[in-house]
């Protein structure tokens, strides 16, 4: 068949990018930004029905879940899970137990959202006694749910190291523990064999497994999250010394662009019987610095009825400007303060932290060859930048070529989503914003039919993610060009 032609020579197009007004539009990308927090007793649940099952579960996530409708900058799709093995902390966890755990991370996700599993016995520590599992038995609970993991694994953002002390955080334990040997159990077991990253709650932690060869896929789940500020700043409590200034914050400095990194602040009952206000300016600092993917919206935000008093609730009355975000070398969007007219609009710091966690992948521009003949090569130059805190982590990424319906004519994986940082990642204090090339060759039908060349971004479920672009968006693909 005689071939037809498309257009002649090269496209170059430049990619239209998204304004203000367009935030929603990157909301409910997934392993990214604002996360939440459920309680699991995973005896209790392990005593009801499979259908029982899947509705405790559902009740718990969607009461924990940010507002959606009534609010969507509250907006959720990373939970962290704790899972408390009480019941069974002097016995193996039964078949109902583990199937239990199966059940919830499979309703969890079906809500679309990922998980943080973070198992531990202690919810009393007064009671550690009868609450505690000794090393022995805490290594063999590992061992038992490493059996359900790869069942589990595409509902997973990352796995905390924990098991040990109260809420797992590695303190106020009963029973003596090994902790390298725990993290090391749970890394073999747990994390590399299910392509997984892990979480730690302190650099000083994580240099327990120095010589290991998975190091370098353990980011810091940092609960004592207070900003920039020194150590024996006035109200910052129990920071394990991640303070600035301290050879731990520098290290994490110098590891975080590769892996995902996490945090809360306190509970907001405490600061407020502390006197304590955590300065948002001083969050987007650390934040930036440490190159965060999730942020609890949980603590000091959905813990409060009246979110306007809540700590994070009062960022949304903090104006943040380009001044302020240059002066202190932070990446942003430049966009982002821009209405589609092309006017600068007033932004907040909990907007800003909302968008920037994470990744945020904006298309620069496209080029495509090879625009002739049906039925031959089209070759494809996505130039792309992000302008996110971290890299895009357990991301594919890749171009199709849609046909008239959004249906997929063909495809090709490309790109290294988790290596597209937003500065360099040996100097942070290089502001430079990175650019970063996709290619790949796509087939032209054979026959002379409208299609389309986009670029998909999508995580281990399957979930896609939109770029920082006015772009259409269908059935999760990116549409960069339209050839008619």
């Amino acid at each position: 068949m005689d071939g037809k032609l498309y257009s002649k020579g090269m496209l170059s197009v430049d990619s239209e990018p998204l304004y203000s007004d367009g935030d929603l539009a990157t909301a409910y990308n997934p392993d990214r930004g604002f996360r939440g927090s459920t309680n699991i007793d995973v005896y209790e649940m392990s005593q009801m029905s499979a259908e029982k099952m899947r509705e405790h579960a559902y009740n718990i996530i969607k009461a924990r879940m940010g507002q959606f409708a009534a609010d969507p900058g509250d907006t959720t799709l990373v939970m962290q899970n704790y899972f408390y093995l009480t019941g069974f902390h002097d016995r193996d966890i039964t078949p109902a137990g583990l199937e239990a755990i199966r059940i919830f991370y499979t309703v969890q996700l079906e809500m679309g959202v990922k998980g943080q599993p973070r198992f531990c016995y202690i919810f009393e520590p007064s009671n550690g006694e009868n609450e505690d599992a000794t090393q022995k038995m805490t290594l063999r609970h590992i061992a038992q749910i490493s059996e359900i993991m790869p069942e589990i694994k595409q509902c997973i953002q990352a796995f905390p190291i924990c098991f040990a002390g109260a809420w797992g955080e590695w303190h106020s334990d009963y029973y003596e523990h090994d902790l390298t040997e725990i993290a090391s159990t749970v890394m073999e077991k747990l994390v590399v064999p299910n392509g997984l990253y892990a979480l730690i709650r302190l650099p000083a932690y994580k240099n327990l497994l120095k010589d290991k060869s998975y190091y370098n896929r353990i980011g810091i789940e940092n609960d004592s999250i207070f900003g920039k500020v020194p150590a024996n700043t006035p109200g910052v409590s129990g920071t394990g010394g991640l303070d600035d200034g301290s050879e731990q914050w520098e290290q994490l400095i110098r590891e975080a662009p590769y892996t995902p990194q996490e945090g809360e602040l306190y509970w907001n009952n405490w600061l407020i019987n502390n006197g304590v206000t955590v300065d948002g300016y001083k969050v987007i600092e650390q934040l930036s610095e440490h190159r965060f993917t999730t942020l609890s919206i949980h603590h000091s935000y959905l813990d409060m009825a009246d979110r306007t008093k809540s700590e994070i609730g009062k960022w949304k009355n903090l104006l943040i400007t380009p001044e302020f975000l240059g002066e202190h070398g932070i990446i942003y969007d430049p966009n982002w303060f821009k209405n589609a007219n092309g006017e600068t609009v007033p932004r907040n710091v909990f907007e800003f932290i909302r968008d920037h966690l994470g990744y945020r992948i904006s298309a620069v521009k496209t080029e495509i060859r090879g625009l002739g003949v049906t039925g031959t090569p089209l070759k494809i130059k996505l130039r792309l930048k992000n302008y996110g805190f971290s890299a895009a982590f357990n991301m594919k990424s890749g171009f199709v070529l849609l046909d008239g319906d959004g249906n997929v004519i063909d495809e090709i994986e490309c790109g290294e989503p988790e290596k597209w940082y937003n500065r360099d990642p040996l100097n942070y204090s290089n502001t430079e914003s990175p650019e970063y090339t996709a290619e790949g060759e796509l087939m032209l039908p054979d026959t002379d039919i409208r299609c389309s060349v986009a670029f998909y971004l999508k995580n281990s479920a399957g979930q896609y993610a939109r770029f920082a672009n006015n772009l259409d968006f269908i059935n999760g693909y990116n549409v960069l060009y339209t050839l008619d």
